[in-house]
């Protein structure tokens, strides 16, 4: 399934480029960095080296093992919806491995080679072979998923960037920006959805190409693009898109606050004395909603029953306030706003000490 993509027709679309572009990322960006860590670790084995040796002998394994579990890490968490990323990162990576690991380790394995010499230039053969094809693979993997525009990109949480001689454009999940050439040098502007009010193709001045305007809140500007009008499509539905989610997010926000202040309404605590015979019911306010008093009373003074009043009130307040707080942490508190919670807590115990 392509990420974050919930739209079935968005999804069948894509389904042509996605399925290709999946295989050819899973092949440069895991399977050959880590027949790449194999092959490392095939150069500390095959020569059976001494003690002394094998100590060095590791240290190339170690680092193409690190360097394949950052890529896939990386994939996992950002790297997957950053298309043109993934040929850098496989170069980085995969180079990484070649340079720090494989060279080393044939080197180190050479010195003590025993009738080996001719497997360990296969295996040295072989990773450098596996480093060209990742990158290889790894640009057709980005090809494949961009290689012509279409709307429904738009629709999904790709961060898409197309190229020209002229200029560079990338659409963001949030936002888009662009360099291109300009008569005093180079432009690097960019907007965000929020102040983009439009975007429109028209005829470039003195040709026959068209160009992307972007109408904006500081003005319009001109984007020379190649396949101007089907890079506007995917903006259109970029906007679209992050409009709906932006929606879905307000729409989340009111049901929660609601939800809140509905388990607000309700939260109360309730006090009593040793013996029982005051009682006192206080609600999220801090607000007293209930007193009781039983027969005990009658063999206390009215100062005695002030007293037993105030601290019930008191005690109720305090286990109120603690009920509220606990609601805001487990109900409402995202991991956006535990930065926020010391303010809003004091906020909450000022109102019921109020």
């Amino acid at each position: 399934m392509i990420p974050m993509v919930d739209s079935p027709q968005v999804a069948v679309a894509l389904a042509g480029r996605w399925r290709p572009a999946r295989v050819l990322v899973l092949v440069s960006m895991m399977g050959l960095p880590a027949l790449l860590g194999l092959i490392c670790l095939a150069f500390a084995l095959l020569p059976l080296p001494d003690a002394s040796t094998m100590t060095w002998a590791v240290i190339p394994v170690v680092v193409a093992t690190l360097s394949a579990f950052a890529l896939v890490t990386w994939l996992r968490r950002d790297g997957l919806t950053d298309p043109a990323s993934w040929l850098p990162a496989t170069k980085l990576m995969t180079s990484s491995q070649v340079v720090l690991g494989v060279v080393p380790g044939f080197g180190i394995a050479m010195r003590s080679a025993t009738g080996t010499a001719l497997v360990l230039k296969a295996l040295l053969a072989l990773g450098v072979l596996s480093a060209g094809s990742a990158w290889s693979l790894a640009r057709r993997a980005c090809r494949s998923l961009l290689a012509s525009p279409v709307a429904e990109l738009g629709s999904t949480p790709f961060r898409l960037e197309f190229r020209s001689s002229l200029s560079r454009i990338v659409i963001g999940t949030d936002r888009v920006d662009w360099t291109c050439r300009a008569e005093s040098g180079r432009l690097d502007l960019g907007v965000s959805f929020r102040n983009l009010h439009a975007v429109t193709v028209t005829m470039a001045s003195g040709d026959t190409a068209l160009v992307l305007v972007l109408h904006t809140s500081s003005g319009r500007w001109r984007v020379p693009a190649r396949d101007a009008a089907a890079v506007c499509a995917v903006l259109h539905q970029r906007k679209a898109w992050w409009e709906q989610r932006a929606e879905a997010a307000i729409e989340q926000e009111r049901a929660r606050y609601h939800e809140m202040l509905r388990l607000l309404g309700a939260a109360k605590a309730t006090s009593s004395t040793e013996d029982g015979s005051v009682s006192v019911t206080v609600n999220a306010d801090g607000i007293a909603t209930g007193i009781e008093l039983t027969d005990g009373i009658r063999a206390k003074s009215p100062q005695l029953i002030s007293a037993d009043l105030m601290a019930c009130i008191d005690h109720a307040q305090e286990a109120v306030r603690e009920q509220v707080q606990d609601l805001m942490v487990t109900r409402y508190v995202t991991e956006q706003r535990k930065e926020e919670l010391p303010a809003l807590a004091q906020q909450v115990s000022e109102r019921i000490a109020a």
